[in-house]
């Protein structure tokens, strides 16, 4: 494979890794915030630890894109980096 064509390519796979990932920041946006604030992390505090809180309906398919998206941009990227690695 000449080094154009590959250059081509791994360019190809780089646009669609910035195109997955804001897709991914999209989604990140829309889905409902599951914790009181951003401290509760530091903290330890969780009141809803131990209560019924499955997704439903629009977060549930959120999250399930969400993870989708994620498996990809992770694929793309690892295959961006071992292809830049061999033909570059």
């Amino acid at each position: 494979m000449s080094s154009s064509t590959a250059q081509i390519i791994i360019l190809v796979i780089e646009i669609v890794a910035m195109i997955v990932s804001i897709i991914m920041i999209l989604i990140g946006i829309f889905q409902n915030k599951n914790s009181q604030s951003g401290l509760s992390a530091l903290n330890g505090g969780n009141d809803e630890l131990f209560s019924n809180s499955k997704e439903r309906g629009l977060d549930k398919t959120l999250s399930n894109w969400m993870m989708t998206l994620g498996i990809i941009f992770f694929t793309v990227a690892l295959t961006a980096c071992i292809l830049t690695n061999i033909f570059l």
